[in-house]
């Protein structure tokens, strides 16, 4: 007995001497994050916007067409998207915006997040595109949104 427990406290000795010898890797008060891609902050106006579904390999695609007072706007840490809705009402959501990734940002609404690539980008014209699945296990939505300046 006496042989095991100093085995024991000799194990412990060493993993506590082993573990003391690592060198802690500095803290950084600050965590980098990238700014955000200056291609898409400010107002963008809707030209259109293209929503695709697809399950189980058939797809239907139907299109809104932006009228003047419809809008997507991208600050640096939120977006707006307003539109007309087929109740003839306007809608405003908002989201959290997140630009971590060149060419692509992240926008979170409550529980629901998607990433939107940026597919082609021109001064006047800018064309994103966002993918996600929704209650239907089945579905892949994909959204394209047309904007313009």
């Amino acid at each position: 007995m006496k042989k095991s427990s100093c085995g024991v406290i000799l194990t412990l000795l060493l993993a506590v001497l082993c573990l003391s010898c690592q060198k802690d890797e500095p803290v950084s008060p600050h965590t980098l994050i990238a700014p955000p891609d200056p291609i898409v902050i400010g107002l963008w106006k809707v030209g259109k916007i293209e929503y695709k579904v697809c399950r189980k390999g058939s797809c239907s695609v139907t299109n809104y067409s932006g009228n003047t007072k419809d809008y997507f706007e991208f600050r640096t840490d939120s977006a707006f998207l307003s539109y007309k809705t087929a109740a003839d009402y306007r809608q405003l959501e908002t989201f959290k915006a997140d630009y971590y990734m060149p060419g692509s940002f992240t926008l979170t609404q409550g529980f629901w997040t998607a990433q939107y690539l940026v597919k082609e980008y021109k001064v006047e014209k800018l064309v994103l595109e966002c993918s996600y699945m929704g209650s239907d296990p089945y579905a892949v939505f994909t959204d394209t949104y047309y904007l313009y300046r």
